[in-house]
């Protein structure tokens, strides 16, 4: 069985950081400009460590991914979270015609998210090949939980104090909080 990460392609990335520069400044006690065109990767990187499909399972800020499946399960699971708006469902016929589906059925609050056929259907007949069905959905919190937030003024702060890389430099630890934090939302079997 492919991996689900391995099915997910991100179309339309989040527009905005999950903490700001000053934020993320603030938190390293940082109180000058020198590396204000670093500390952004810091931030981007612990970031891309919570999100997505190398993460927990979840997007932070609001984005659209695309499920690629090689044909109609009894359910789609969609592995990444929380699931605000399943923009389509296509697929290819058994003539090789690409077709919209126009209904189905799913419950938006449920993590992972699960996709039936609409009520008293089935799932129409579709071409066994790669990436025949495509789910495309739009994920991501509105506003972020304020725990994952500090989740990422932690990590952030945490690479920025330990940018060093060499083999004298001491092995410092995640902190504490950041791993009790993530397991409490990782998002279902797949993260």
């Amino acid at each position: 069985m492919m991996n689900p990460w391995s099915r997910l392609a991100l179309v339309t990335a989040a527009t905005t950081p999950v903490v700001t520069l000053e934020e993320a400044k603030k938190q390293s006690r940082i109180y000058h400009d020198d590396e204000d065109s670093q500390i952004p990767l810091y931030v981007a990187a612990a970031t891309a460590f919570i999100e997505g499909p190398h993460g927990i399972g979840v997007a932070l800020r609001p984005q659209t991914w695309r499920l690629s499946l090689d044909g109609f399960p009894c359910h789609i699971t969609v592995p990444l979270g929380p699931v605000t708006e399943i923009t389509s469902i296509s697929y290819i016929d058994d003539a090789g015609a690409p077709v919209n589906l126009d209904s189905w059925r799913a419950d938006l609050d449920a993590q992972p998210l699960r996709i039936w056929p609409a009520k008293d259907t089935s799932w129409p007949s579709s071409t066994c090949e790669p990436g025949s069905v495509k789910v495309v959905f739009k994920c991501g919190y509105e506003t972020v939980p304020a725990d994952l937030k500090a989740v990422v003024l932690l990590l952030s702060a945490h690479l920025y104090e330990n940018r060093e890389a060499s083999s004298d430099v001491e092995y410092h630890n995640l902190p504490f909080a950041v791993q009790a934090i993530l397991d409490r939302h990782r998002v279902g079997r797949f993260a």
